[in-house]
């Protein structure tokens, strides 16, 4: 009787772990997956990211910098960085009043940072964002390009 028990706790210590994981896995999945709907719902009526700009530093000087989507960095062009939205998305970014539209075409900003949103620096720089380096922007999807 006592090996029937032994070997039942063994049992129930080697699956609980693997039990809970699924419990805790299929759980996140689901507040994923309405995550996403309310941000596809959120970027089709507009929404505030608290953004940044890049373009300078040590990819300033890099001759073969490339961004996410493999074309060469220029940060004079009017794009874009953000974690999950598609390469190729054209937003319309209002700051203090000043309107900009850029293309999606690399990924960033680190989660760590705060922010949502790393525009070039010549976006930066149509919207007054230099000054300052981050800013609430207002954004609005506008379709793909």
């Amino acid at each position: 009787m006592n090996r029937i028990c032994g070997v039942l706790t063994i049992l129930a210590l080697t699956t609980a772990p693997a039990l809970a994981h699924h419990h805790h896995a299929s759980r996140h999945t689901s507040r994923d997956a309405s995550h996403h709907a309310s941000r596809h719902a959120e970027a089709s009526q507009g929404f505030t990211a608290n953004a940044s700009f890049y373009g300078g530093g040590p990819r300033r000087y890099e001759p073969n910098s490339h961004t996410a989507n493999g074309e060469l960095f220029n940060m004079w062009d009017l794009t874009a960085a953000h974690r999950t939205l598609p390469m190729g998305t054209r937003l319309r970014l209002t700051y203090a009043g000043r309107s900009v539209v850029v293309r999606i075409n690399d990924r960033g900003p680190a989660v760590w940072t705060g922010r949502s949103l790393d525009v070039s620096r010549g976006a930066a720089t149509q919207l007054g964002l230099i000054e300052r380096g981050t800013g609430q922007v207002r954004v609005q999807v506008i379709g793909k390009s």
